[in-house]
């Protein structure tokens, strides 16, 4: 999956960036500031992994110690 700011709101099923933002423990501005469909910043894509694994998993290469 791309970790898009529109993939994972809906991955999470949210609708608002209130929501995404209060996930990531961020204000509302800086996940505004994300586009849409452009992966969000790698921190974020893995603090979104951390936080639920169950939903995004670490890609494949990296999974494997690649």
């Amino acid at each position: 999956m791309d970790m898009t700011k529109r993939n994972i709101r809906q991955t999470l099923g949210y609708i608002k960036d209130k929501e995404l933002a209060q996930f990531f423990g961020l204000g509302k501005a800086a996940i505004s500031a994300w586009p849409e469909d452009e992966l969000i910043p790698e921190g974020r894509q893995w603090q979104a992994r951390a936080m639920r694994p169950d939903l995004f998993p670490a890609p494949a290469n990296e999974a494997e110690g690649a």
